[in-house]
C-alpha cells in the first residue's frame, strides 16, 4: 500500500509541476489575443463615434458566428457584469463590454480603460502568478510525501508465503 501512495504523489507532483511550469508559457500568446481584442473595442468605439450606434449587421465584425449573440454591446453605464474594480473616468461616454464565455471584459471609450490585461506581466498580477506558485508548492508537497513512502533499500518485505 505504500508503494502505490508513494506512486500516486509521485504523479500529483509530476501533474502539478506540469501545470505550474506549462501556465506561464501560454501568458504572452492569451496576451496576444486580449490586445487584439482591445483593437475590437478601439473600433467599435470609433464606429459608435461616427455612427452613433453599434452595426446591426455581421459585417462590422462585432457579432460572433455563433448563436451566442453580440460580441460586444454598449451601455453608457458600467454593466453590472463587469469586474468591480473596473471605474471608468468621468469624461468617459461609453462603456463596450464582450462576454467571454465566463466574465465579461469591459472598456470605457474615451479612456481607453479596460479589464484586459495586455501583458503577461499584468496576466501575473491580476491572479495567475499566485496560482503558478500554488500549483509549484502543491507539486513540492506532493513530491516530499512521495519522498517520504518511497521503500527503503533493504527493508525486509514479508509475502504472505511467509507465513508471517
Amino acid at each position: 500500500m505504500r508503494i502505490f501512495f508513494c506512486f500516486l504523489l509521485g504523479l500529483v507532483a509530476v501533474f502539478f509541476a506540469f501545470v505550474g511550469g506549462t501556465m506561464p508559457l501560454m501568458l504572452p500568446s492569451q496576451a496576444a489575443i486580449d490586445r487584439a481584442y482591445y483593437q475590437k473595442f478601439k473600433a467599435a468605439a470609433a464606429y459608435i463615434e461616427k455612427n452613433g450606434k453599434l452595426p446591426a449587421t455581421e459585417l462590422g465584425g462585432w457579432r460572433n458566428t455563433g448563436d451566442a449573440g453580440l460580441l460586444i454591446l454598449s451601455s453608457p453605464q458600467i454593466p453590472d457584469d463587469c469586474d468591480p474594480s473596473f471605474k471608468k473616468a468621468p469624461a468617459d461616454r461609453l462603456i463596450l463590454s464582450f462576454w467571454r464565455g465566463e466574465w465579461t471584459e469591459c472598456y470605457a471609450y474615451p479612456s481607453g480603460r479596460t479589464t484586459l490585461p495586455m501583458s503577461v506581466q499584468a496576466y501575473l498580477l491580476s491572479g495567475v502568478g499566485m496560482n503558478v506558485v500554488i500549483y509549484w508548492l502543491l507539486a513540492a508537497g506532493a513530491a516530499w510525501g512521495a519522498i517520504r513512502l518511497r521503500p527503503r533499500r533493504g527493508a525486509l518485505v514479508l509475502s504472505p508465503a511467509d507465513g508471517s
